[in-house]
């Protein structure tokens, strides 16, 4: 094989860092629920109308 990203010799504890997760991703659940209590949902242009802008010719517009 030509390229190698992770060598043969990697060991990663994955089930030592479950814990630091958990914690990790409830907090992060939990400031998500907080911000959306607070500031609400930004829905941006495409859910909230937008702009309509017209232009009139008098001939027809050649596209």
């Amino acid at each position: 094989m030509l390229l190698k990203l992770v060598p043969d010799d990697t060991h990663i504890k994955f089930i030592d860092y479950r814990k630091i997760a958990y914690v990790l991703s409830v907090v992060m659940i939990i400031a998500s629920f907080g911000f959306y209590f607070t500031k609400g949902l930004n829905y941006g242009i495409d859910f909230e109308g937008g702009i309509m802008i017209e232009v009139g010719t008098e001939a027809p517009a050649d596209i």
